[in-house]
């Protein structure tokens, strides 16, 4: 049996950057950019898709009390301020957004009432025409504010102070298991050799510090040996510097390896931390155990995430499609994690995921446009693929890339019906 949500704890508290209200109701809208073409003596129209339209969010909005008038004068300033914001939605959550347009209304027997309409837009990319290798840099940004949310994060989600032992083993267990998980990923690809020995000391430096920088202590030498293997992490202490330290293993574990090895290894890593949340009929200190197993499997499955990110923009894709197909990949990994945030205490993870989510789109994105799209070739003829390279590309050097595609047993004889790239 199971129990019914509990709305009044689950709603998102109302707020634009900081400022928090009330909302008496709130409304969202969108949908496609699309042109419609019409030919004279043609039935059937061209309909262009220019992607999403902008999304917008409206909402009745009030705020109450003795100190009502400054709260107005902090909200009104609030609006119409300049640059986007966070606007926390009741159901939705967190969302970037400009604030478009305002209205402030007040009624003279509503005393310490007043409301507000206003109108939000969804906030767009950082700069109306993006180059290649500047998106690729803000997807690595992106992937440093991620890492640098999970390790804030992660003291605050794991109960191990004055905790039954068996409670704090699952956290320090769990970490343990993430970086076993991490090492096997390094014996079973090719690795810098170099990076591989790095990586290996930082797994036994994370195995080894687990158990003390669980215990939340603050003395900065008991992180000296961590520190010392995986610099990148910065001067932290505690759990916050094991959750930093295991997500840069992972990160530089998978910059050593060739883009799409790094990918498929990480998804892998990501999938073996797949854990489900503990169940509600629990013991309370049973149910503290299973919840900080599940906060280190999310801590492992965003690390593997960040660095699957950053092998997508380092690899090649040699058609559009290609490309396509791991933007919506992309966006589905991303969009899985942030359902799986949770209430106000996840605000800044949600929004660190969902702006690496937004920056690997905008990327793709743009590499899309430059990609060759592919078409279907048909002929009455079995060919070899040497003749076809040389009919559509004037050269025979591309036989085996039409093979490859097409996945053809013998180059010599290619299907009459193929696919291949148009350029």
């Amino acid at each position: 049996m199971t129990e019914c949500r509990d709305w009044l704890t689950s709603l998102w508290l109302g707020s634009y950057k900081g400022v928090p209200f009330w909302f008496e109701s709130d409304d969202e809208s969108g949908g496609r950019g699309l042109v419609v073409h019409e030919f004279p003596h043609r039935d059937d129209p061209f309909v262009e898709d220019l992607g999403e339209a902008p999304r917008f969010f409206e909402g009745a909005i009030y705020i109450h009390g003795d100190d009502v008038d400054a709260q107005t004068a902090r909200l009104t300033e609030t609006f119409a301020g300049k640059g986007p914001g966070s606007l926390v939605l009741p159901i939705r959550g967190p969302v970037a957004v400009h604030c478009q347009e305002f209205r402030r209304s007040h009624q003279r027997d509503k005393l310490g009432y007043v409301a507000y309409t206003a109108k939000f837009v969804r906030h767009g990319a950082a700069a109306a025409l993006v180059s290649l290798p500047y998106a690729a840099r803000l997807v690595t940004d992106a992937a440093d504010r991620l890492a640098a949310a999970l390790a804030g994060l992660f003291p605050r989600r794991v109960a191990t102070l004055a905790q039954p032992d068996f409670v704090v083993a699952a956290a320090v267990e769990g970490v343990q298991a993430a970086a076993a998980a991490l090492d096997v990923v390094r014996l079973q690809n090719a690795v810098d050799p170099a990076t591989s020995a790095k990586v290996r000391e930082g797994v036994t430096a994370l195995v080894a510090s687990a158990p003390l920088l669980l215990s939340r202590s603050d003395t900065p030498g008991e992180a000296s040996d961590l520190l010392a293997v995986l610099p990148e992490i910065g001067a932290t202490t505690g759990a916050e510097a094991l959750a930093a330290g295991l997500v840069a293993a992972v990160r530089r574990l998978a910059d050593a390896m060739p883009a799409p090895a790094a990918q498929a290894a990480m998804a892998d890593y990501i999938g073996a931390h797949d854990v489900a949340r503990a169940e509600t009929y629990l013991a309370p200190t049973a149910a503290r155990a299973a919840e900080n197993a599940a906060e280190v499997a999310r801590l492992a499955r965003l690390a593997g995430l960040t660095a699957w990110a950053e092998a997508l923009i380092r690899r090649g894709y040699a058609s559009r499609p290609d490309g396509v197909t791991a933007r919506g990949e992309a966006a589905e990994r991303f969009e899985d994690e942030m359902a799986a945030c949770f209430g106000a205490a996840d605000a800044a993870l949600y929004i660190a995921i969902g702006a690496l989510r937004d920056a690997v789109v905008d990327y793709l994105t743009a590499l899309i446009v430059d990609l060759a799209p592919v078409v279907t070739v048909e002929s009455s003829a079995v060919m070899p693929s040497l003749w076809w390279s040389w009919r559509l590309y004037a050269t025979p050097a591309r036989a085996g890339e039409l093979v490859s595609r097409n996945t053809v047993r013998h180059p010599s004889f290619m299907p009459r019906r193929f696919q291949a790239l148009a350029s």
